[in-house]
């Protein structure tokens, strides 16, 4: 096992009595550090109308073809998933520090689901099975056409960015306002939960997403199990051509910016991005060599090519939800011995629970939660000025801390347990 880390539940099975629900989701509610053994499988689901451009962005994503993609509406049927790294400055450096066998990046699944069309909150299309994905997502990445191409069917005949982004988000609305108002029929509604389906409710028939209700944490919990559509915070990807895309991104930005700010059915919780996703998903299973022939074919520099590399979706998306979601990396690997040193890896985890120490090491293995004795730690960058962990704890850079230490975003954790 490596000496990474293994958090510990306290382990008292508690018994809640004659306690009430309400009381329950009182408790769990607040701010605690978290001890639990955390499952960090983050889901973003890509959406939007047919024929938009879903498909090819998986696929850039992925960096190879997984999903079909076709000129014909709901050429994807059953859900693609892939899972996708975090895009990481610090994880392959620390891996030579540590002299790693391996390096293993924190990752995200995408979610591949058929295209939405009006009526698909009640049934239209693949309406159900869409909305029954998403529900299992953690955030939606809506992708909006943009691009004009005759060989490309569009759903409605014509291409507007402002009214297609608008029916995704009428019938996401639609469908979580039906769900509600079927549970709030319920007599088993009661408490918390149905004093947050009433916000919910209120905020929908407004024409507004249940993420602008304003729900406290306890609330939010309250009504978590029902994956409502509009609660999940929401990136707009603007799928350009690939002119747009490389060489008039500034001015593409802005009026795709300008359009998310005009959109109804949303709020400004939002982000922006575009994406070229047919080209992005070409050059992604390309060589070096082609895609620099590429690059050189739209008048841009050889040197340019890591620059542009950088735009793309499997780069700029993951680090996207990041913002989106609140999530952070930490790493574990460093500081293990080099005889036994085998992986250096990151780990993502959400700002808002406080994962501490002992948290972090229940991820790895119980053997490790149980015998935790001590965690050091250090920040990434601080560690990456010395050329290994031996001489940045002689310097006084690492820090000896307890179970109950909070992680900060891009600390490097040793953990010291006993067998």
């Amino acid at each position: 096992l490596c000496p990474c880390v293994s958090s510990g539940f306290s382990g008292s099975s508690s018994i809640f009595g004659s306690t009430t629900i309400d009381d329950r989701l009182r408790r769990s509610a607040r701010p605690t550090p978290c001890h639990r053994h955390l499952s960090m499988k983050i889901k973003c689901g890509v959406v939007g109308l047919p024929n938009v451009g879903k498909s090819s962005l998986f696929n850039a994503l992925a960096k190879r073809s997984l999903a079909e993609s076709a000129n014909f509406p709901f050429c994807t049927i059953d859900p693609n998933v892939a899972p996708i790294a975090i895009p990481d400055q610090y994880l392959e450096p620390l891996g030579v520090l540590a002299n790693s066998r391996r390096t293993i990046p924190a990752t995200m699944e995408f979610v591949d689901v058929a295209g939405l069309v009006k009526g698909a909150s009640r049934g239209e299309g693949l309406g159900n099975k869409f909305l029954a994905t998403i529900r299992e997502c953690d955030c939606i990445v809506h992708v909006v056409r943009t691009f004009e191409d005759a060989n490309t069917i569009h759903v409605d005949g014509k291409v507007e960015p402002l009214a297609d982004a608008e029916v995704v988000n009428l019938e996401l609305l639609l469908a979580d306002l039906a769900h509600v108002q079927r549970r709030l029929e319920k007599s088993s509604c009661q408490g918390e939960e149905r004093e947050a389906l009433d916000m919910v409710v209120e905020c929908l028939e407004k024409g507004m997403p249940a993420r602008s209700a304003g729900l406290s944490q306890l609330q939010a919990k309250a009504i978590k199990s029902m994956g409502l559509l509009t609660l999940k915070p929401v990136i707009y990807a603007f799928n350009v051509d690939e002119v747009d895309f490389f060489l008039s991104r500034d001015d593409v930005l802005r009026e795709a910016e300008s359009i998310v700010q005009s959109l109804q059915y949303s709020d400004a919780s939002s982000l922006c991005t575009i994406v070229s996703a047919k080209v992005e998903a070409e050059l992604s299973a390309t060589s070096y060599e082609e895609q620099a022939e590429y690059m050189s074919s739209l008048g841009m520099e050889l040197e340019d090519n890591d620059k542009v590399m950088d735009l793309l979706s499997y780069n700029v998306l993951p680090l996207q939800v990041m913002e989106l979601l609140h999530l952070s990396l930490c790493y574990t690997g460093p500081g293990v011995p080099p005889e036994r040193s085998q992986t250096t890896k990151a780990h993502a985890f959400r700002q808002a629970k406080e994962l501490t120490a002992v948290g972090l090491a229940s991820k790895l293995h119980g053997t490790i939660e149980k015998g935790f004795i001590r965690a050091e730690v250090v920040s990434a960058p601080e560690l990456l000025e010395y050329p290994n962990h031996v001489e940045a704890k002689e310097a006084g850079k690492v820090r000896v801390e307890g179970k109950e230490y909070v992680l900060n975003p891009n600390d490097v954790v040793l953990i010291k347990w006993r067998e």
